[in-house]
């Protein structure tokens, strides 16, 4: 690592074959003798920034990084705050969230009481406005017309994000959740649930969306005291009518789609095993199996609702949620 004398220079590299514009979180020691400190772009201009103190001298800084080049790199300095600087604006951020819900520019996610997750499209919600019979209400709040989903209300269909335990364990859960981050790059509820058996198995789920119109949303899963006998499951229930699961990447893209409603889903998972059942009702359930990894196991995974099958655009997001962009100090 090499420091500037008057500033503190992070590279970001673009691995992929277009640009990018993605949320980066990275780590720095300070040694520019101020805490009045701002980053700045390879033009000089002010960019919107996070910046906290972790311990000592170790700082953490979020900024988005915009239109990295192609299989390219991108400068950014930290330095002294420079009042008389220009400002370069951002674009619109996420400004939306409370302890149940979360939304960007495109999409809308909520928690409901028994700790699964209804997508709402916002493009949908806003067109449909005056056409909707059925407005939703959650927690004495209106939310428009509905989910993208469960075309009816919230209630009435049990929705995504569902856990299982195999063999079925017999045990009394408590859920609560809450809003952790909302700011002008990322908003982030967290879900937790803990699980009285013969231990206590705690299970924690960060639910994150980016700014602007970003439509991925991102999950990390923590799971504390896994029971060695014990496969956990996730169910992602959903009102299609497909018998296929379509596999786009070795990196462990997948797809479903329903031709008749135009919808579907897209999982961006490191994990092989995912596969499809159907219920009574002839609709679908897609189940990610979550192998145990040990006394703690963290898992990261990301779901697409689609309103159109284009492998392409799925293939680039998948891409992006797997080789994000890399950051250094130099």
């Amino acid at each position: 690592m090499e420091i500037k004398k008057e500033f503190i220079q992070i590279s970001v590299s673009n691995p992929s074959k277009w640009p990018r514009t993605e949320l980066i979180s990275a780590h720095f020691k300070n040694s520019l003798n101020t805490h009045s400190l701002q980053i700045y772009d390879s033009e000089d201009f002010e960019i919107t920034s996070q910046i906290e103190l972790v311990n000592e001298n170790q700082y953490k800084i979020q900024f988005v990084a915009e239109n990295v080049p192609p299989l390219g790199k991108k400068k950014f300095n930290i330095k002294k705050r420079d009042p008389k600087a220009e400002f370069h604006l951002p674009e619109m951020g996420l400004l939306d969230g409370n302890d149940y819900y979360i939304e960007n520019d495109v999409v809308r996610v909520v928690i409901e009481e028994n700790g699964t997750i209804t997508l709402m499209d916002r493009n949908d919600e806003e067109n449909n406005q005056e056409k909707c019979d059925k407005k939703v209400t959650i927690m004495g709040e209106e939310l428009g017309c509905g989910s993208i989903w469960a075309e009816d209300s919230f209630y009435n269909y049990s929705n995504l994000h569902n856990f299982k335990f195999l063999p079925k364990l017999n045990y009394n859960s408590q859920i609560n959740y809450s809003l952790i981050e909302a700011n002008d790059f990322r908003g982030t509820l967290q879900l937790n649930r803990k699980i009285k058996n013969h231990v206590d198995i705690q299970i924690s789920t960060l639910i994150s969306l980016e700014k602007g119109d970003n439509p991925v949303i991102n999950f990390k899963t923590t799971v504390k005291n896994f029971p060695s006998e014990n496969n956990l499951q996730i169910l992602f229930p959903c009102k299609l009518f497909t018998e296929k699961l379509d596999v786009l990447s070795e990196l462990g893209i997948y797809c479903i789609w329903d031709p008749i409603k135009q919808r579907g889903l897209a999982f961006f998972t490191p994990l092989n095993d995912l596969k499809l059942i159907r219920t009574k009702k002839n609709e679908t359930i897609v189940v990610m199996k979550l192998p145990n990894q040990g006394e703690i196991s963290i898992y990261k995974y990301a779901i697409l609702a689609l309103k159109s099958p284009n492998d392409d655009e799925i293939l680039k997001l998948g891409e992006e949620f797997n080789t994000p962009l890399e950051w250094k100090i130099i």
